[in-house]
Order: C-alpha cells, then structure tokens, then sequence
C-alpha cells in the first residue's frame, strides 16, 4: 500500500477526534481534506512504512500514561502552591545524567520535563549527556530523578 494512503486514513480518523464526532460523514470528510493532504506531502515521509515499528505501540501508550499522570500531580502541586502561599518554595538546579543515546529520544524526555509544571530543562551537554534542571520544589532531588529515570527506561525501549 502506498504511504499516503495509510496517511491518508490516519488524517481522517485524527479529523474524527478533533471534530468529536465519531461517524461516518466526519470520516468521508477527513478523507475528502486528508488524501490530497497526505498525497501532496508524500515526498517528506521517512523511510518505509515498516510494521514493525508497531511493536513499540504498547511502550508509546505507557510513557503517555505516566507523563500524563506526573502532569496531573505536578499541577495539583503547583496549584496548591500557589493557592498556599505559606508553603515555602525552594527553587533548585539539579544535575541529570541520561543514558539515551537517540537525538528524538533525548528531545522527547527534556520537552516531558519542561511541560511538567514545576520542572524546566535549563541546559543539555551533548558531550556529556547531562542536563540541567530548574526544580520549583527544592529538596526532592532523588523524587525528580527517580521520575525522570521511568520516563527514560521506557524510552530506551523505544528508541534503544
């Protein structure tokens, strides 16, 4: 099958979720602005549409558990933080050393990092592989390594 054809039925199942209306005119219609979209694209897609890749599908919906579970607790804390203010806060800079090799990897974990509220990415060494993060919430330097060191396992499977 040709690529964009398969990214064709991807944009019109996407056009689905973003309309919230999961039925057929929605679908022909997302197929109506998605073919010629996926078709006059076609030259930029990477590589071959391999499905092997789909093996790594199970470790995609777990990291997106887990981040989405650290940005839901990380703002709870933030917010009650700021609704809190005789909570003091300890702004910190840590050092984080990462054993991802792969550049998407690597863009993946600082981009979960600096989304998550309370946490910035602030710095990355290529040479050393190291990070630098700003924590709102000093003092929980091995709680944030810990987390971050869950996200980075599960990315190592996808992109090891």
């Amino acid at each position: 099958m040709r690529k964009y054809v398969f990214y064709g039925f991807t944009l019109a199942v996407t056009w689905m979720f973003v309309t919230g209306s999961a039925n057929l005119p929605t679908f022909v219609q997302g197929l109506f602005f998605g073919m010629p979209l996926s078709f006059a694209f076609r030259r930029f897609y990477p590589g071959e549409l391999n499905a092997s890749k789909l093996e790594r599908t199970p470790f995609l919906v777990e990291y997106a558990v887990i981040f989405i579970e650290a940005l839901v607790v990380s703002n709870l804390e933030v917010a009650y933080r700021i609704l809190n203010p005789s909570k003091s806060v300890k702004p910190e800079v840590i050092e984080y050393r990462s054993n991802l090799d792969h550049p998407t990897a690597i863009a993946i974990l600082a981009d979960s990092i600096t989304l998550t509220p309370g946490t910035l990415v602030l710095d990355h060494s290529e040479e050393e592989n190291k990070m630098l993060i700003h924590c709102l919430n000093g003092g929980c330097e091995q709680e944030t390594k810990k987390d971050i060191r869950k996200w980075e396992k599960i990315l190592e499977k996808v992109y090891g």
